[in-house]
C-alpha cells in the first residue's frame, strides 16, 4: 500500500472510539505515526494496539482537552517525543442536554469546555509544532448542528463557535502553509448517545471509516489548495 504519510506525525483527539479511532487507524495505514488522545487510558491502549497489530505506529496520551494544564503537558510530551506535528484532527466531543430547560450552568461549561475550548487549547498548544512542519493540516470536526443549530443550546453554540475558530486558524496559518478544514458531518454510525451500531442502513447513517477516508484525502491533497469546509450527509438525508 502507498504510504503518503510516511514520516509524518498525526494527533487525533477523541481517538479511543468512533470517528476518532477510525481516523487514527486510517492515518496510520497511510504511514503516519499517530498520537491518540482521549480521557481514558484503557480504551486508548486498545485502539493503539489495534493499529500496531495492523503494522502501524501509535502512541497514547491520556488527556482531557477541556483542561488547559493537561493539554499543555500533553503537547509538550508529544513534541518532546516526536518533534513536529504535521496533522491535527480535533475530534473530541461530548453530548449535551437537548433543551434549554435541561441545560444547567455546569452542563453548559462542560460542553463548551470540551467541544469548543478544547479545540482552541489543543491547536494553540501544538501551534509551534504545526508551524515547524511547514505544510501542516488542522482538521476540525463540527457537525450539521454547526450550520443549522438545534434545540441544544450548548451543543449548537459550541459547533457554531468552531466555524469562527476555524476561520481564525486558517487566517493565522496562511504564512506558515497550515491548511485548516472544518467538516460538518451528519449522522455517523458511532453509537453516539448509546445508539446501536450497525442497525440502520448505510444510506441513513455514515460509516466512520468512510469519513476517515475523506480526512485522509484532505491531508494528502496537494498544497496548492485547501478544502476550507465540507458538509457530509447520509445519502437519504442530503439536505440540512
Amino acid at each position: 500500500m502507498n504510504k503518503p504519510l510516511a514520516d509524518k506525525v498525526a494527533v487525533v483527539s477523541g481517538a479511543s472510539h468512533g470517528l476518532g479511532q477510525s481516523t487514527a487507524e486510517h492515518l496510520a495505514a497511510l504511514g503516519a505515526h499517530v498520537c491518540l488522545l482521549a480521557r481514558c487510558m484503557g480504551p486508548l491502549q486498545e485502539a493503539a494496539e489495534a493499529i500496531r497489530s495492523a503494522g502501524g505506529a501509535a502512541s497514547v496520551f491520556p488527556c482531557d482537552v477541556s483542561d488547559p494544564a493537561q493539554v499543555q503537558a500533553t503537547a509538550a510530551a508529544i513534541q518532546g517525543a516526536l518533534g513536529q506535528v504535521h496533522i491535527l484532527v480535533n475530534n473530541a466531543g461530548i453530548p449535551a442536554p437537548r433543551t434549554l430547560d435541561d441545560t444547567d450552568f455546569s452542563a453548559w461549561d462542560a460542553v463548551i469546555g470540551t467541544n469548543l475550548s478544547g479545540v482552541f487549547y489543543l491547536t494553540r498548544a501544538l501551534w509551534e509544532a504545526l508551524v515547524a512542519a511547514d505544510g501542516a493540516c488542522v482538521i476540525t470536526i463540527s457537525g450539521t448542528a454547526g450550520l443549522r443549530g438545534g434545540g441544544s443550546p450548548a451543543y449548537g453554540a459550541a459547533k457554531f463557535g468552531l466555524t469562527g475558530l476555524n476561520h481564525a486558524i486558517a487566517g493565522a496559518g496562511v504564512e506558515h502553509r497550515i491548511r485548516a478544514t472544518i467538516l460538518y458531518p451528519g449522522g455517523i454510525d458511532t453509537g453516539w448517545r448509546g445508539a446501536p451500531i450497525g442497525v440502520q442502513p448505510r444510506s441513513e447513517t455514515m460509516d466512520p471509516a468512510v469519513i476517515a477516508n475523506m480526512i485522509g484525502h484532505i491531508v494528502t491533497s496537494p498544497l496548492e489548495f485547501v478544502v476550507n469546509e465540507a458538509v457530509l450527509n447520509p445519502l437519504d438525508h442530503p439536505y440540512l
